[in-house]
């Protein structure tokens, strides 16, 4: 059973639309930055602020290989995963890959280290890694329950569930 993988910008939902799709599938989600942070035994600012974000992005692909490495999850990536060429594969190989499109004026900023820039250039460098990356795309653009059930129709339309 290929793992369900959740990718868009930071702030986007990937976490709360991650956890309706697990519970309407029967299956268990996983945070990867929660993952990480647990593996790391430190907060996702305190790694940035140790270790910049070449070394977050290096924890992050741990992450990902491990988890990805795993059957039936819904995985919530974090929003800069796309930056990395190499978690294509790693998330591709077992997994079925959604985007998350959401109104830069609706994403959520607070406690996400790169968020706190030009959030607009950040989207318009990682727009095309996004489309890249995924199979399906659904717009986030009202309530979370909307985009789980939009998620459940364009998979049923894909067989992958």
């Amino acid at each position: 059973m290929k793992n369900i993988v959740l990718i868009g910008m930071p702030g986007c939902g990937k976490t709360t639309i991650g956890r309706k799709l697990a519970e309407a599938l029967g299956r268990t989600f996983v945070d990867c930055d929660l993952a990480l942070e647990e593996a790391a035994g430190l907060s996702i600012p305190e790694i940035f602020e140790r270790e910049g974000e070449q070394g977050f992005r290096l924890r992050e692909t741990q992450a990902l290989k491990e988890i990805g490495a795993q059957s039936g999850l819904v995985i919530a990536t974090g929003g800069g995963c796309v930056t990395r060429e190499e978690n294509h594969a790693i998330l591709k190989e077992n997994g079925i890959i959604i985007f998350i499109e959401r109104d830069l004026s609706l994403l959520a900023r607070e406690g996400r280290p790169l968020s706190a820039g030009d959030l607009e250039a950040m989207y318009r460098h990682r727009l095309p890694l996004y489309r890249h990356f995924a199979d399906l795309t659904i717009q986030n653009s009202e309530s979370a329950e909307i985009a789980a059930q939009k998620a459940l129709e364009a998979l049923s339309k894909v067989s992958a569930i």
